[in-house]
């Protein structure tokens, strides 16, 4: 992990993923953050398991709580909220998730928090923000980020079943990154003024800040550029082909100078004289007639000859990569993209990690996710409590 957020306690008491990635950035970054669990089984997200993943390492709670200290406390409890006041006294910032009457309920809102903690930053993740009659609504990725900001309007082709449902969470992961560098710049603020602050995200507001463009072009009447089948593309420069055994290659020659490398790489010469192609005007006119001309080109050779025929191209373009390439690939590791995550108990996993870096430094060693109330003990015994003070919670069930 890197260094620049050293020293920074950081409390969590979120689920699910969208805000604990927001802490786990922070530790990434060099934060210590200790997550809250309620007794019982903690963080929804420990128990929602891919298919095949009935192993200690779990996909859905790893990708946003590695890095981190896990503690368990009861906050229903007056015991309970007494011990995370005393860990919030002392922290500097404090993220949650949980919906407005849960932080009533617990004694979390941000005017109590900051009342007893002036210099604290507050983090809060909503899934339709503060105001409005949705307010109370809870949120998830799929459908408050992806569906109701019209990117899975846009994204679903005439004819389809369905609207396509996003390869990742985006709005989960862009939103907790989001929220982190977002709470980085109250951070700075406080340390010229001594101010604390609350610093809000929605999985709303990432939603319709990913669709800012389509949502200007609609504010002023412009055409919405939607998705569309392979052969109806309108820049067939900027479309996917498939090869030779069923593999795709994605092209983004947005450049018009780009058109005579690429024909040198492709062997097709020839296509630069042909008058339906012999400029953007002409190629665009007679786009459906290129696409036709490229799919046959593509599905004369194999992805790996395309790949290798394509690695000097001028312009941009990407082999279309599956997940386990994606771990072998060569510029994912140079840079430190991709980077081993160890667990305690001896093994470990590879995952891509938070999308900055500081000082020319790929991000280093990574460690993974806390096991239910791993670090309880420590952490209050840190806070000042003795041996049978942590006893004692635990026999009152305050503690797991």
């Amino acid at each position: 992990m890197y260094d620049v957020m050293k020293g920074v306690r950081v409390i969590e008491v979120a689920e699910h993923t969208f805000v604990p990635a927001a802490a786990m950035v922070l530790a990434d970054w060099g934060a210590d953050v200790v997550k809250v669990e309620r007794t019982g089984g903690g963080d929804a997200s420990r128990h929602l398991k891919l298919p095949g993943t009935d192993g200690t390492i779990n996909p859905f709670f790893e990708a946003a709580n590695r890095g981190k200290r896990g503690i368990s406390l009861d906050l229903t409890q007056a015991a309970g909220r007494e011990q995370l006041y005393r860990l919030i006294d002392g922290a500097d910032v404090f993220v949650t998730n949980l919906r407005e009457d849960a932080r009533r309920k617990l004694g979390i809102q941000p005017s109590e928090l900051l009342a007893r903690n002036p210099r604290l930053v507050y983090g809060l993740g909503t899934g339709y923000g503060r105001q409005g009659d949705m307010a109370a609504s809870g949120g998830f990725d799929y459908p408050s980020s992806w569906c109701r900001s019209g990117a899975a309007w846009l994204q679903t082709v005439d004819g389809s079943d369905m609207p396509p449902k996003q390869p990742g969470s985006i709005g989960d992961l862009g939103g907790g990154l989001s929220l982190a560098g977002a709470i980085a710049a109250a951070l700075f603020r406080r340390e010229r003024t001594g101010q604390g602050a609350v610093v809000e995200n929605a999985l709303y507001l990432m939603g319709t800040y990913l669709m800012s463009q389509s949502l200007l072009a609609a504010s002023i009447g412009a055409p919405l550029i939607t998705n569309h089948k392979q052969k109806e593309a309108l820049l067939p420069l900027a479309n996917n082909y498939r090869t030779r055994d069923g593999r795709w290659i994605s092209l983004c020659l947005l450049v018009d100078a780009w058109w005579p490398d690429f024909l040198n790489h492709v062997g097709r010469a020839d296509l630069g004289t042909d008058p339906r192609f012999i400029d953007a005007a002409a190629r665009y006119v007679n786009r459906q007639a290129l696409v036709e001309v490229l799919n046959q080109m593509f599905a004369e050779y194999d992805y790996a000859y395309w790949c290798q025929a394509l690695a000097t191209l001028q312009g941009v373009w990407s082999p279309v990569q599956s997940p386990q390439e994606v771990l072998r690939d060569p510029p994912a590791l140079a840079n430190g993209f991709v980077s081993s995550v160890s667990v305690d108990d001896g093994t470990g996993y590879l995952a891509g990690v938070s999308p900055a870096q500081f000082d020319e430094q790929s991000i280093g060693e990574l460690s993974g996710a806390p096991r239910y109330s791993q670090h309880t003990e420590e952490v209050l015994r840190e806070s000042g409590l003795d041996a049978a003070q942590v006893a004692q919670l635990r026999a009152q069930g305050v503690i797991a």
